[in-house]
């Protein structure tokens, strides 16, 4: 017997120039506060479009422009701060996961002036954020698909994720030539985030049917990319075409709709430290870890179960990792050698910094998220096999 339930109350438009051939969209909006990085908005030619648009519309915005990767919390309660004194009535999130997890943070801000950084993950969440427009300018989140708003806690070298039914986007424009611009390394790392997604969507308890057909539609498109990717390193831009940029944008909001049920697992939080610290992109500390979730999960089918809290869960597993593998279409071996040619990262830890690491992500959700929970104890021995001395 199959029950599952699924919410995605987000318009989903797709395809070259949706932006500017659904600006009816943007009608009825007075006061547009626009949420960016520096660089990607303008770069991508999404900031243009809306500002063309805001002009027929006569609409005011504002501009604000001081999202970084990993963006910190007090920069989204800043950014909340400043829409509602400009009293924006929608909140148009343009760039990569930073920007577009920022905006929802700032939307919820701006119409919940008694929220603040203490009590941001307090809920319950009675007032409405003001709407949100979400256009990705990268393919690695899927954020425009789902309510997480994941931010970086001042100082802690600490990541936490905010969100509510409020947080859906209400429009999320997608065109994949948003991201013609985006250079080499940011196109891998994001598509490896993507493929990440996928993954461990397929691997959490809570995965449905929904899911996984989103999530193994997703690993079909971003593996066989990134297969492609490993040999255009040295290449020109012009090599990774439209029609690839396309692919990695569907199978990014393929996972985006997958983790919207299910969430993720161990790989992201462990990945935490890797990029807070040491500044290593979120995707590509991510499939440092992807390996190993493989493995683990191999492993328990191969022992009938051994580590399963609920036996009764092995038959799903066998079908879950059976459907990876179908996606992927090569064997997991290939798989890995992949991922570490295009995750390119070679530091190593010793065992009192790994120790550390996990005292600092050991509380994250994620780790009880798999069919396989993950121990204290197993989060140090994944850490020194994917980066140990």
């Amino acid at each position: 017997m199959i029950n599952f339930n699924s919410n995605i109350p987000v318009e989903i438009i797709f395809g070259r120039d949706c932006v500017p051939k659904n600006k009816e969209k943007f009608n009825g909006y007075k006061k547009i506060f626009i949420v960016s990085d520096e660089f990607s908005a303008r770069l991508s030619g999404a900031l243009n479009d809306i500002l063309n648009i805001l002009n027929d519309t006569k609409a005011d915005f504002y501009i604000f422009d001081k999202i970084r990767e990993n963006p910190l919390l007090s920069v989204c309660y800043e950014g909340g701060k400043a829409a509602l004194d400009f009293g924006a009535d929608l909140v148009v999130g343009i760039g990569g996961g930073s920007s577009l997890d920022a905006a929802k943070a700032i939307a919820f801000f701006a119409n919940n002036p008694d929220r603040t950084p203490d009590n941001l993950f307090d809920p319950p969440y009675e007032t409405p954020s003001l709407p949100i427009f979400a256009i990705p300018t990268t393919s690695g989140t899927g954020s425009e698909a789902n309510p997480y708003s994941i931010m970086t806690l001042d100082g802690q070298y600490l990541k936490k994720s905010f969100s509510c039914v409020q947080s859906y986007a209400k429009t999320a424009f997608l065109d994949p030539k948003y991201t013609m611009s985006l250079p080499y390394n940011v196109t891998v790392g994001t598509a490896l985030d993507a493929l990440c997604h996928c993954v461990e969507s397929a691997l959490t308890i809570k995965t449905t049917p929904f899911s996984r057909l989103y999530s193994s539609l997703g690993i079909k498109y971003i593996y066989y990319n990134l297969e492609k990717l490993v040999g255009l390193k040295d290449k020109p831009m012009v090599e990774i075409d439209y029609s690839m940029r396309e692919e990695l944008m569907l199978g990014s909001l393929c996972g985006g709709v997958a983790i919207n049920t299910t969430g993720t697992c161990f790989p992201h939080p462990l990945s935490y430290n890797i990029t807070l610290i040491h500044g290593v992109p979120h995707g590509k500390a991510c499939a440092l870890f992807l390996g190993e979730l493989l493995d683990i999960h191999e492993n328990v089918i191969k022992s009938g179960g051994v580590g399963l809290d609920n036996p009764d869960l092995l038959p799903q597993l066998k079908i879950n990792m059976d459907e990876i593998y179908e996606a992927l279409g090569v064997p997991v071996e290939k798989v890995i050698e992949t991922i570490t040619k295009l995750s390119d990262y070679h530091e190593k830890f010793d065992d009192e910094t790994l120790k550390f690491y996990v005292s600092k992500t050991k509380t994250a959700k994620n780790f009880a998220a798999s069919f396989k929970k993950i121990s204290e104890e197993e989060m140090l021995e994944i850490y020194k096999k994917c980066v140990g001395k």
